[in-house]
């Protein structure tokens, strides 16, 4: 039995490997972030935060705390840079100072869990981008020193958790496939249990030098295919494709970096347009088996369930993208484009003086457009029940004192009925506490 320390162990891959190393019988000690939320938290839990932590005297004194360490597992890694949270700091820094600790304290076991690319090179050239290139020094420094590590490089790694696999499973879910580009990217998905386990066979054998390892599915794919693959492993008919050029797919990536989202950007698209593809034999050779195919990746999961879970992610989308269009439309003819006139004759019915009319035109205009980007940009359970009691307040004051709308053959008021539905939806399927 090893005692591990996981760095990242609340991430997608650093759960998984968490999982199997306990299942071969190793004491595993979670690495976690202060701040992100641990699934039943254990007293011997390593609180950790690469974004800061890239002195090798921060890591000296916890590696002492946290006991004999034999073997650390750096699963953290990011996409999108944010605040102090960037590749020089996460991928390079806050590693390499880790690793500087642990030779000093006798720690000789690592495994690093780098990118399918990020190994390619010998040397570091300026076409890489950020993301690879910091990963690849981190890489190096492992490979010149006296260290004993397993240095990963996988492609895009599916498991019914992963978060890119609950994306792509929502791309392949949509009536019609959108492409960027020709589609003809290849792809060698690999599943996450063939990465744990690859992890825990190398364990289970003495190394004295540092090896990097391509992480693969037996077999490359296109982009395209792969969509196809999710669809089919979801019971859905073939669909149709949008080819959607590349430029447009990068000015897309430059704005999302404003919405909370974690896997569309420059450095993703690059790296798709890269072909991350490898010879599959090495992982096989030290699994003592075929690697996972494209037909097991969700082994005893109903079609129907993965399905299910797909469209309700995109309809879900629908519904924020209709409040958030209901709402801004909604401030734009307040604001002026409906007639200002007309617009405060209709406030004259309200107990609310002459002299307050225009401000407060002014002021519920300027809240439905806050509400309206606060759809797109802060999705929230907080803010659904907000805009029910605002639609309720508002659908009050209407009954009272403009009754005569609820009677109007071309129903405004009663389409609320089905804004409060979306509300209810939105509010019923939110998972994050309120």
């Amino acid at each position: 039995m090893m005692k591990i320390l996981v760095c990242g162990a609340n991430g997608f891959i650093g759960r998984h490997l968490c999982l199997h190393l306990q299942a071969a019988g190793h004491r595993v000690l979670r690495g976690i972030r202060p701040g992100v939320p641990a699934t039943c938290p254990a007293p011997d839990d390593v609180w950790m935060d690469f974004s800061s932590d890239t002195q090798t005297t921060i890591w000296e004194s916890r590696l002492q705390q946290a006991g004999q360490i034999d073997v650390i597992i750096n699963a953290i890694g990011i996409l999108h840079e944010s605040g102090k949270q960037t590749f020089e700091a996460i991928h390079r820094d806050a590693p390499i100072a880790m690793y500087q600790a642990a030779q000093r304290l006798g720690i000789t076991r690592i495994v690093q869990i780098s990118a399918l690319g990020g190994n390619q090179d010998v040397q570091i050239h300026e076409g890489m981008s950020p993301y690879l290139r910091t990963k690849r020094e981190t890489d190096l420094f492992l490979l010149q020193s006296d260290l004993s590590a397993l240095i990963l490089c996988p492609s895009l790694i599916v498991g019914l958790d992963g978060i890119s696999s609950r994306f792509f499973r929502v791309l392949a879910s949509l009536p019609v496939l959108l492409i960027p580009g020709d589609g003809q990217q290849r792809l060698q998905p690999v599943h996450i249990d063939d990465l744990c386990e690859a992890v825990v066979r190398w364990l289970s054998h003495p190394a004295d030098k540092t090896v990097t390892l391509d992480v693969v599915g037996p077999c490359a794919m296109t982009y395209t295919e792969m969509l196809g693959n999710y669809r089919q492993l979801m019971g859905l008919q073939p669909g149709h494709v949008l080819r959607i050029p590349l430029w447009i797919m990068h000015t897309a990536a430059g704005l999302s970096r404003f919405f909370p989202q974690r896997l569309l950007s420059h450095d993703s698209l690059r790296m798709l347009e890269n072909h991350n593809v490898a010879d599959p034999a090495p992982l096989q050779q030290l699994l003592a088996r075929p690697s996972r195919n494209k037909e097991s990746w969700f082994p005893q999961i109903p079609a129907s369930m993965l399905a299910s879970e797909a469209l309700l992610k995109w309809h879900l989308m629908c519904y924020r993208s209709t409040l958030a269009l209901i709402w801004i439309v909604t401030a734009v003819l307040s604001l002026g484009l409906y007639p200002i006139q007309d617009s405060l004759q209709l406030l004259q019915a309200l107990p609310v003086p002459a002299s307050l009319q225009l401000p407060l035109l002014y002021s519920a205009g300027v809240l439905d457009g806050l509400l309206g980007l606060a759809c797109i940009v802060f999705p929230s359970r907080k803010l659904w029940v907000f805009q029910l009691g605002l639609i309720g307040v508002y659908s009050l004051l209407i009954a009272l004192y403009l009754p005569q709308f609820w009677l109007h053959p071309f129903g405004p008021i009663l389409k609320n009925v089905a804004i409060v539905a979306l509300l209810i939806s939105l509010i019923s399927t939110d998972r994050k506490a309120s």
